[in-house]
Parts: C-alpha cells; sequence; structure tokens
C-alpha cells in the first residue's frame, strides 16, 4: 500500500504516516490518539480504511506530525496496536535531529 500519494492525505515534510491493525472491536480513536500523545506528537490525519488484513482486522492510517514515527510505532505497539507500515519523510536524518535537539537544549540553558 503506497500511502505517499496524495489521496489519502496531502505532502507534509514534516509528518509521518502509519498503517495500524487491530481487530474491529479494538478499534478506538480516543486510545489511539493517546497513544500518540504519549510520545508528544499530535494526530493530523486518522482514517480508517476499506481494506481488512488477511485475518480480518482494520486497517487505520494514521498521520502524526513527527519526522521519526518509531517512538510513536513503539507507543502504539504497548496500547496492542499492529504497525503494518511506517512512512517518514526520505530526507529526514536522525544524527541532524539529535543535533538539534542538543542546540536547542543548550539554547535554553544559555537563556537562564
Amino acid at each position: 500500500m503506497d500511502l505517499t500519494q496524495d489521496i489519502l492525505f496531502p505532502h507534509s515534510p514534516d509528518a509521518s504516516t502509519l498503517v495500524l491493525a487491530c481487530r474491529p472491536q479494538d478499534y478506538s480513536a480516543s486510545m489511539i490518539a493517546r497513544a500518540v500523545e504519549d510520545c508528544d506528537a499530535h494526530v493530523i490525519n486518522l482514517n480508517l480504511l476499506a481494506d481488512r488484513t488477511p485475518a480480518g482486522e482494520l486497517q487505520v492510517a494514521l498521520r502524526v506530525d513527527h519526522r521519526n514515527a518509531s517512538s510513536v510505532a513503539r507507543s502504539l505497539r504497548r496500547f496492542g496496536y499492529d504497525v503494518l507500515e511506517i512512512v517518514s519523510p526520505e530526507e529526514y536524518d536522525p544524527d541532524a535531529e539529535l543535533a538539534r535537539s542538543r542546540a536547542n537544549e543548550l539554547l535554553r540553558y544559555l537563556e537562564i
């Protein structure tokens, strides 16, 4: 499934897309949002897909406001959702993100 097309979500360079699977009785948009917000991220879009997994599970397409969705995926797994796919911006560089985070922390200390 190619979710990078503009059919489901318009292009956003600072967002990642995930596809989840869950049993129909376990689907809860508020629980998904809570799992995302546990990572200091926000849900931008949440769509229930027409396709189901071979086991009959629902598929949910989710877009979050993080360039690296690995922490969001871990949180969703802790909440009992299966993460089937993660699409992050191609230009994401974890080393640059770490350096940016450390620089912001240094600036905070200098402001004190």
